[in-house]
């Protein structure tokens, strides 16, 4: 994907910032944080020093750390002056109308290593200025005003602009910034009426109302066994070490509760319930599992995905280890400095020296966290650490391109006059007796994710019979949803019924290529799945044939995808959310109702690309043809990168038959990053009709290259080849062909042509 698309996708669920420190609504149920001063001291006191109580904050002199001392500032040739009149945090800056204005800076949001500010504008919004404020000392390269997206040609149109959505604190960020949040977004009048009870994560947002919990300790009845929180975790494991082991041992009884308080604000992932924090995990949240572009091939943090998705795929989780065995839950800082952290459960005399880590003492190189928890910037300084505790793989980055923690550390060093590069790192891994994981699943991983299908059995194989995690198995899993066939149809029928509810999701959606009646009769007994996450994948996967099925068992489908519509109505301000249901609509054949959420994601955001694009093709396939040009010319304009666009405008001038301005756009859609292999098949298909056939067999090869084992690129090749007399080059590209299709009448009928 084009770094646009990629950074919108991702910003879906991105952490952002918060409003007033007087609650705009408050209940008994949810009393302040101060409320349990005298009972919770230490507690109390950890959280008055936590990223959660100093995250959002009214901006006075104390709380604002920026220089607003009449600083001018230029960024993307925007001229930005900050300054203080009187009491009062100013801004002088454009809006989307491209006219400067001035704006109170109303809140602050976060304190280190780097400060944002809010601006609340008209109708409730409340938005995220994106000139920040690097809160690090001036040595480290700090105490200066920057850019978030450096890298983006930031205009008044483009979709991040401050006073446009992506920058929207009540739909993007609020939920998991403050307490008791009720977005309240009207869709009809396109406003905010957004409440909290406070400003900031407060007690009662990780343990659930405390008007019970307050009642029974003014009553003495307060115990362990009955705190009065609707979200109390049980004991967690504790870890022992045995004589002799040097990896300490759970005793106790595994839970999810941990998971279930902190995971849904930190993971990317989509809320499918009004309140999700302390509720089971999957039952209100759909976590993103390891998608191209959000991670590298092989699980490492690729775009900023909140560590749930990483940690996942830890041994560490699967082990039992929970978020509180190595971070402080009140304050939020790691409960020991240093290698000490992990030597609460991995032995020193094992782990914290030269003959495992292979450094000098006391150096970078010995630290546990730079090896097994590699960094990653994000926002420009704001160094986050994977969670997934994998081993380097210099290797994996040879084959691959993902990154590695020794060439994090050793980048621009040589040895003997030589670069240090990745073949140098696996070299001194071999020497000290790690062994290269040739059978690592990236490499399946990386396979799938171009559209290999040979790769399918030896993917089956991996999900059904390798020990890797749930998310890394729900992962691979879902990457069989390009490969329809027997087998990967067989292993999702089987992964229906697994314990973890996202290997179930993810079965659901490798069946989403499959025939209307086998997707009817594998997935019709599991529409009462437990978790809502596998139940409206089941709806998003079933509702096309709603109106197909026989009367008597559309019921419970019918409810079913009421259920879902209404998941997706808690997030109606997200343009994404509009489109995906759009998509329902559209799928249960109510064009009217598609077109509207269309039209209403493009209100919420004039300049998205899906929805420009999305509509277009809603408009072609209504006979209304005279609407597509200017929205498919805008979805250009603001991403040039984008080969969806390219692709849908290139069509839309072939059906002009304006072959010779269609051809470049056709050209570049197969160009981009996200491209597609049907790109290259129709920009193919459309030189050969204009009698560049040879141009055509050239743009085949490469995309044969580039997306192996294709076959209807296969097909066509063959057939272009023949047709300009290369049998050569045909039989090799047919016996690729009769690898992937061997049964095809069309593959038997060019090999028996081919061998006469």
């Amino acid at each position: 994907m084009p770094s646009l698309f990629l950074s919108l996708l991702i910003l879906l669920m991105v952490l952002c910032p918060l409003p007033d420190l007087e609650a705009k609504a408050t209940t008994d149920d949810y009393a302040g944080a101060s409320a349990c001063l005298s009972c919770h001291k230490t507690e109390y006191k950890q959280w008055q020093s936590s990223d959660h109580h100093k995250a959002m904050q009214l901006a006075t002199a104390d709380s604002v750390l920026g220089d607003f001392s009449g600083k001018t500032v230029h960024f993307h040739a925007i001229e930005s002056r900050l300054y203080r009149k009187e009491n009062r945090f100013l801004i002088d800056t454009l809006d989307q109308s491209g006219t400067t204005k001035t704006f109170e800076i109303k809140y602050t949001f976060g304190f280190y290593p780097l400060q944002q500010y809010l601006i609340e504008l008209d109708d409730g919004f409340i938005q995220a200025l994106n000139i920040a404020w690097d809160c690090r000392p001036i040595e480290q390269g700090g105490q200066r005003w920057f850019h978030l997206q450096p890298d983006e040609k930031i205009t008044p149109e483009h979709p991040f602009f401050w006073d446009r959505h992506f920058q929207n604190w009540n739909s993007r960020c609020a939920d998991c910034h403050s307490t008791n949040l009720s977005q309240n977004y009207d869709a009809d009048l396109h406003r905010f009426e957004t409440t909290w009870s406070e400003i900031n994560v407060s007690c009662a947002a990780c343990h659930g109302s405390g008007s019970e919990h307050i009642a029974l300790a003014n009553s003495k009845k307060l115990s362990p066994e009955n705190t009065g929180f609707s979200h109390s975790p049980k004991q967690p494991l504790q870890w022992i070490f045995k004589p002799g082991d040097p990896i300490a041992h759970p005793q106790g009884k595994k839970n999810a509760d941990e998971i279930n308080m902190c995971g849904s604000c930190h993971a990317l992932r989509t809320q499918l319930t009004e309140a999700s924090a302390g509720q089971i995990f999957h039952d209100s949240n759909r976590i993103q599992l390891l998608e191209d572009g959000l991670y590298f091939p092989d699980g490492q943090i690729r775009e900023e995905v909140f560590v749930l998705g990483s940690f996942l795929q830890s041994k560490m989780f699967e082990k039992g280890v929970t978020c509180s065995d190595c971070h402080n839950p009140h304050s939020g800082k790691l409960r020991i400095p240093g290698n000490g952290l992990c030597l609460q459960c991995h032995d020193s005399q094992t782990f914290d020296t030269p003959k495992h880590h292979h450094h000098t003492i006391n150096t970078p190189g010995a630290a546990c966290v730079s090896c097994h928890m590699p960094t990653r910037t994000y926002m420009q300084v704001d160094d986050r650490r994977d969670h997934s505790f994998t081993i380097p793989r210099p290797g994996l980055s040879q084959e691959l391109g993902v990154p590695n923690a020794c060439m994090q550390c050793h980048v621009g060093e040589t040895v003997e006059g030589e670069q240090k590069d990745h073949s140098w790192a696996s070299q001194e891994l071999l020497k000290w007796g790690v062994e290269p994981n040739n059978d690592h699943w990236a490499f399946l991983n990386q396979r799938a994710l171009i559209g290999d299908v040979l790769v399918t059995r030896a993917l089956t194989n991996e999900i059904t019979q390798s020990p890797i995690s749930n998310l890394v198995r729900a992962s691979l899993l879902q990457q069989l949803a390009g490969m329809p066939s027997r087998v990967s149809a067989e292993t999702a029928k089987k992964s229906l019924r697994d314990e973890s509810p996202m290997v179930r999701r993810a079965a659901v959606t490798a069946l989403q290529a499959m025939p209307p009646s086998l997707r009817w009769q594998l997935l019709s007994p599991h529409l009462k799945d437990p978790s809502r996450s596998v139940r409206f994948e089941i709806a998003a996967n079933l509702a096309d044939i709603l109106n197909q099925l026989p009367p008597a068992e559309q019921p419970d489908l019918a409810a079913l995808i009421e259920e879902y519509r209404a998941s997706l109505h808690i997030s109606a301000s997200s343009p994404v959310t509009q489109s995906a249901i759009a998509t329902l609509e559209m799928q249960l054949g109510n064009l009217d109702a598609a077109e509207k959420a269309y039209l209403q994601a493009l209100r919420i955001e004039p300049n998205y690309v899906p929805a420009l694009i999305n509509l277009a093709d809603h408009y072609r396939g209504t006979n209304r043809e005279k609407k597509v040009e200017h929205l498919l010319k805008q979805a250009l304009q603001i991403a040039p990168d984008s080969g969806g666009a390219h692709h849908s405008y290139g069509l839309f001038l072939i059906r002009k038959q304006n072959y010779d301005k269609a051809l470049p756009h056709l050209m570049a859609a197969v160009k981009q990053t996200d491209a597609q292999s049907r790109y290259a098949y129709v920009y193919a298909l459309a030189l050969d009709r204009q009698g560049q056939t040879e141009k055509a067999i050239e743009t085949l090869k490469a995309a044969a290259t580039r997306w192996p084992n294709q076959y209807d690129l296969l097909m066509i090749l063959v057939n272009y080849l023949d047709k300009t007399g290369d049998t050569k080059s045909a039989l090799t590209y047919l016996s690729a062909l009769s690898k992937i299709a061997p049964a095809s009448p069309e593959v038997k009928r060019l090999i028996q042509k081919h061998q006469q």
